[in-house]
């Protein structure tokens, strides 16, 4: 960590990455049902545009509200990290997605019905990912890489113990 970064405290960390989700989550829902809805396009289609149209905006706002003070991992690895996370979430969106586009098929023959009931369960995978993505992005992504310096200097201020 550089000497201008003051370290964040565990609950402004929560909040930063709480808001930056929730504004993630609504323009990815956005684009999830415009796709989807009007636009025609199956699950995962419509879970890859939902997937840009959140990602982005998550990981800025992650990297500004709730990880800035964050040292020591190449900007690459770190985005590079952030995009394995953020695959397997919308992974999980795609097969959330078709089996409930198969159970609203069976369900109701209404289009309007069969969008909300399947942008119902997008939405959903991004509330279970919540608290998986929180951590690992505190503990893996926005963090400093294993082995590095910044590892070792954090060691460093914690003075030794005695027996």
């Amino acid at each position: 960590m550089t000497g201008d970064a003051v370290p964040m405290k565990l609950s402004q960390r929560i909040a930063g990455y709480s808001l930056g989700s929730v504004i993630a989550a609504i323009t990815s829902e956005v684009a999830f049902l415009a796709a989807y809805g009007p636009g025609g396009a199956g699950p995962a289609l419509a879970s890859a545009a939902g997937f840009v149209g959140g990602a982005v905006p998550n990981y800025i706002l992650n990297r500004r509200w709730a990880w800035a003070d964050r040292r020591g991992r190449r900007r690459r690895n770190e985005i590079l990290l952030y995009l394995a996370v953020a695959l397997c979430s919308y992974g999980a969106s795609v097969l959330a997605t078709r089996a409930a586009q198969r159970w609203a098929r069976h369900l109701t023959a209404d289009h309007a019905w069969r969008v909300l009931l399947v942008g119902a369960a997008y939405l959903a995978v991004s509330g279970v990912f919540f608290v998986i993505k929180f951590l690992l992005y505190h503990f893996a992504v926005f963090t400093a890489a294993p082995g590095s310096g910044a590892q070792s200097r954090r060691a460093e201020t914690v003075p030794p113990t005695r027996s």
